[in-house]
């Protein structure tokens, strides 16, 4: 994996991981795959245009600050859920206000921050999206 910042080719979630699984994950504690808790789920974020998940809403710690991890990084199961990124990365990530959703520039500086390159995926899907209006929304 490169560092926060770099780029990486990084597993994504297993084919098939829709909306479904994604809102199963709300609630659920999350970990990095070595193990190490990461915090809890507290929402999803899904595109503004076709409602497919996009962000998972991660509460860190007991101070309630809020991240967003890239949802098709996740996968989850009898309650828990884990990420493929080390829990460093995603503290280190910038806060969000869930209940705002994201726009695209918000969007492309968190794929990049966890090197996830803009170019191709979630920062292609972004391509001509009006930077005022938000890109990701709260699932309804």
């Amino acid at each position: 994996m490169a560092e926060p910042g770099g780029t990486a080719e990084l597993p994504a979630s297993p084919p098939g991981f829709g909306l479904a699984d994604a809102r199963e994950c709300v609630g659920a504690r999350i970990e990095e795959i070595g193990g190490g808790n990461v915090g809890r789920v507290q929402g999803l974020l899904v595109d503004a245009k076709d409602g497919s998940p996009t962000w998972l809403v991660v509460r860190l710690g007991r101070i309630g600050r809020r991240a967003a991890v890239p949802a098709r990084f996740v996968a989850g199961a009898a309650g828990d859920a884990w990420t493929s990124f080390p829990r460093s990365w995603i503290r280190g990530a910038a806060e969000i206000e869930p209940s705002r959703g994201l726009k695209p520039d918000e969007e492309r500086r968190l794929l990049a921050h966890y090197g996830i390159p803009v170019e191709a995926g979630r920062g292609a899907e972004l391509a001509g999206r009006p930077a005022d209006e938000p890109s990701s929304i709260p699932d309804a």
